[in-house]
């Protein structure tokens, strides 16, 4: 695909996306040569406090990520209060993943172009510019979508987003210093190091769930359900679900956009759709958009059709239809 050179970004821009990438990258060194000299590294309350403020700053990032700018703002899964809803886009800006109306526009146009000419980071491109690679190059859609433009919880959360993601190292380094771990160690574990496993987590589903695992559903695209197999696979497998609160289900996902759960079958771990249900039971989320399996083996079948069988089968339905509306 060829962009035009007015549509490259400003060097300044393409620099902090550099710095975005990379600093997180070494403050997983900085935290592991910190943890490993540290005389407080024979003590277990400390490491499994650190360990805390590492697993906290991950799942709150993620589900920001997830909750709030996948499932909620991109695909109207679900419906909740304006402060959850804008509690959950500023806990993705703290991943520093950019604006979230700027992160859905990119998204639709990966699920109009998906792993074609278009999609801003298909692994058609190489496996490293789906996985990276696209944030510094060429900027493929600068204007964002007139449905998030109209957003204005959205649009006012994305004005301000370096203030949540300031607060997405301020607060781990404040209560680090409470607690008693220290600021440093607060803000390493619980803003840097979280920030690294956060976004290299979503990268991954951009680049791993388009090219690794198994496809429960014959989409017209590469993406799949990153579940492997085996005593290392598995493991593996089960982590990155939970760093990315079931994303990784990513196959499921592009068959049944709109889902609420992108775990769909049995042993698909999905910790967002986990969140969702409780938060429905609560009263907080409400007009959930719940696929269950028997839904979702239907639409298995429906893509396995060939465009006369499913004509013939809108047709068959359309009848049956039009049958129990005739009977007295």
């Amino acid at each position: 695909m060829t962009v035009a050179a007015t549509d490259r970004k400003p060097l300044w821009q393409t620099a902090i996306t550099l710095a975005i990438m990379i600093v997180p990258c070494l403050l997983v060194l900085v935290a592991a040569i910190s943890l490993s000299t540290s005389p407080q590294r024979a003590h277990w309350p400390y490491v499994l406090t650190v360990l805390a403020f590492l697993a906290v700053g991950i799942k709150a990032r993620m589900y920001g990520i997830s909750l709030g700018f996948h499932r909620g703002l991109t695909h109207k899964s679900y419906e909740t209060h304006d402060w959850l809803r804008g509690l959950f886009l500023a806990l993705g800006c703290a991943s520093i993943q950019g604006e979230p109306v700027r992160w859905a526009t990119e998204h639709v146009e990966h699920h109009r172009h998906a792993d074609k000419d278009g999609d801003p980071h298909s692994p058609e491109h190489g496996f490293w510019h789906a996985h990276w690679g696209w944030l510094v190059d060429l900027r493929f859609n600068r204007e964002i979508n007139p449905v998030f433009k109209n957003d204005k919880l959205a649009m006012w959360v994305s004005k301000t987003t370096w203030i949540w993601a300031f607060l997405g190292f301020a607060i781990p380094a404040a209560v680090g210093q409470l607690v008693g771990i220290g600021w440093w160690d607060g803000l390493l574990w619980g803003g840097g190091v979280a920030v690294f496993f956060a976004n290299q987590g979503t990268y991954w589903v951009n680049s791993g769930a388009h090219t690794f695992g198994r496809r429960d559903f014959d989409t017209d695209d590469r993406s799949t359900n990153f579940w492997l197999k085996g005593p290392i696979g598995y493991p593996i497998s089960l982590f990155l679900a939970w760093v990315t609160c079931g994303e990784t289900n990513h196959n499921n996902h592009h068959a049944i956009g709109h889902a609420a759960n992108h775990g769909m079958f049995k042993g698909q771990f999905d910790p967002s759709a986990r969140l969702l249900r409780v938060l429905e039971k609560l009263g907080l989320v409400w007009n959930v958009r719940w696929i269950s399996p028997e839904e979702a083996e239907r639409r298995q079948r429906e893509l396995r059709m060939t465009p006369e069988e499913r004509k013939a089968e809108a047709l068959r339905a359309h009848r049956e239809k039009q049958a129990a509306v005739s009977v007295p």
